[in-house]
């Protein structure tokens, strides 16, 4: 009696095909549970938003007028329950800070007490939507296209809608004025958004010598090329206003600290440069790229670079820091950070425009 011969269970063909369809199973499970994350995310944020918008109506029916930009970011919380998550849009990670604020608002808001069909605010990477002065690739990066490549926008009548940025894009060719027009501007005049946002650092100062602790006063500085009042070395007064200024002591001030985030215009190797009285620190996304301690009237005047260059890309705003501290019982002082990259070798100062505060400080 002959024998079966038994026939292999696959064959190489077989199992290949057999592993690509379950790679192409796993492909897809894979995508559509992120998908379902994304539209999750991008529903919250939307429902954050009819918060604020909820919060904004409240506040207009309690006081019989519109609140201005700045009590929409942070002066709606007894509305909210003082619930400051909502301002948070979950498609945004940033394990870093404590709080992350993830919409701009409208600046002429204040104006909008019955504009049912104006923004009111959106998602973006800035505090405040300038409409008028910037430029198109200003407002496409101030505007945050973070869900499918749309944004959640709020409406003044408290609706949310997600449209493209192009939509709502006042800077557009060529009927972007109609759409500031339409959406943006109020319908009443009297209110110009030109330089929203300010640029500039926050800057933060203190009389004692904890370094960076205790009661601090705080400005928006134009600047990091600051005299603290040395009119031998630079001509320029002293004009921080920290009491306890005496004839004895006057230049009382011993730490300050300048914060916010800085744009660079290319994509290259940055690297930053220091001249301070007495010690001065740089940070870049929370890491320490220069550090300088001098003393006396010559080291003083010196600049020092960092000894490593920062890769930046061109557009994106990256965390910054600059900490000094008087080392003396208090001097005329100054702390001045410059930049440079190979495509522009030397030292040169940090133009404001590259330079933004913290989200929620508001100038």
């Amino acid at each position: 009696m002959q024998r079966r011969r038994s026939r292999p269970a696959f064959t190489l063909v077989e199992l290949l095909v057999v592993i690509a369809i379950i790679t192409i199973l796993a492909t897809l499970a894979t995508w559509g549970i992120s998908t379902a994350r994304d539209s999750a995310r991008a529903a919250q944020c939307g429902n954050n938003l009819k918060q604020i918008g909820a919060a904004f109506q409240q506040y207009v029916a309690a006081n019989d007028k519109a609140p201005d930009a700045a009590t929409v970011l942070a002066g709606l919380d007894i509305y909210l329950s003082n619930n400051r998550s909502v301002y948070s849009c979950p498609i945004v990670v940033n394990s870093s800070a404590a709080e992350v604020v993830s919409y701009g608002v409208n600046p002429c808001v204040h104006r909008m007490m019955t504009d049912a069909g104006k923004v009111l605010m959106v998602d973006a990477n800035a505090d405040m939507i300038d409409y008028e002065s910037l430029d198109m690739a200003t407002f496409q990066r101030d505007v945050a296209a973070r869900h499918y490549d749309m944004a959640n926008v709020l409406y003044v009548d408290g609706r949310v809608e997600r449209q493209a940025l192009d939509d709502i894009n006042p800077y557009r060719t060529p009927d972007g004025d109609q759409i500031r027009t339409t959406i943006w501007k109020p319908r009443i005049g009297g209110c110009s958004c030109a330089g929203a946002g300010s640029n500039g650092l926050l800057g933060e100062y203190w009389a004692n010598p904890d370094q960076w602790a205790g009661t601090s006063w705080k400005r928006i500085e134009k600047t990091i090329d600051l005299p603290f009042g040395n009119p031998a070395f630079f001509g320029v007064p002293y004009t921080i206003p920290i009491p306890g200024t005496t004839a004895d002591n006057p230049y009382p001030l011993k730490t300050a600290r300048f914060s916010g985030f800085i744009r660079p215009d290319t994509s290259e190797p940055y690297t930053f440069h220091v001249c301070c009285d007495n010690a001065a620190w740089v940070y870049v996304n929370g890491q320490q790229v220069l550090s300088r301690s001098t003393g006396g009237p010559g080291p003083v005047q010196e600049w020092q670079a960092a000894p490593t260059p920062v890769d930046l890309t061109a557009g994106r705003w990256y965390d910054f820091e600059v900490r000094w501290f008087e080392e003396g019982p208090g001097s005329p002082s100054h702390v001045k950070v410059y930049w440079s990259r190979p495509s522009s070798p030397g030292r040169m100062p940090i133009p404001i425009t590259n330079l933004r505060p913290p989200r929620g400080v508001i100038q």
